[in-house]
């Protein structure tokens, strides 16, 4: 869950250094985000597994115990009822909406066309229009995706328990 919560953070500081090189760029500079932002996640990736290991070996944490949080949270995203309903993980949108109206608002008042005052209301709506639409298809498609992986895994899950039995 942290490393989860750590990875959206990321993803969101790197969505609003985006925006400000949008903003501010001279130049080339996409190649250079994209660098960038990879050397970020590939730290961010070993650092993990280094906590990790550091926290399996001296808490004497079997691996197994992630595949088990891991089939925990694909029951989660699939409805189905857990053992444990204390063990429930949530998801406050308000932070990430917050972000998304900071990044956004410089963004698009950089590039507002000049004129009556109607005009660049009628912007401001198609922007935010265009822009709710669009967060709505990006979640709705990465719900999607959670809810493919998340079949996937607990059909392996039970087939595994099948043949192990």
């Amino acid at each position: 869950m942290v490393n989860s919560v750590e990875r959206f953070h990321i993803a969101s500081f790197l969505i609003f250094v985006l925006a400000q090189n949008i903003l501010e760029a001279e130049g080339p500079w996409f190649e250079n985000f994209l660098y960038n932002a990879l050397v970020v996640y590939i730290c961010e990736l070993m650092i993990d597994i280094i906590k990790h290991s550091f926290i399996a070996k001296f808490n004497e944490i079997k691996p197994v115990v992630y595949s088990e949080f891991l089939e925990d949270l694909c029951k989660q995203t699939l409805n189905i009822e857990a053992e444990n309903p204390k063990k429930n993980l949530t998801f406050v949108p308000l932070a990430p909406a917050s972000v998304v109206i900071r990044v956004l608002s410089p963004v698009y008042a950089a590039h507002l066309p000049s004129g009556p005052a109607l005009w660049r209301l009628l912007w401001i709506l198609i922007l935010a229009v265009t822009s709710f639409v669009m967060l709505t298809t990006l979640k709705v498609m990465i719900g999607m995706g959670l809810r493919k992986h998340a079949t996937w895994y607990i059909k392996r899950c039970q087939r595994r328990k099948l043949h192990s039995d």
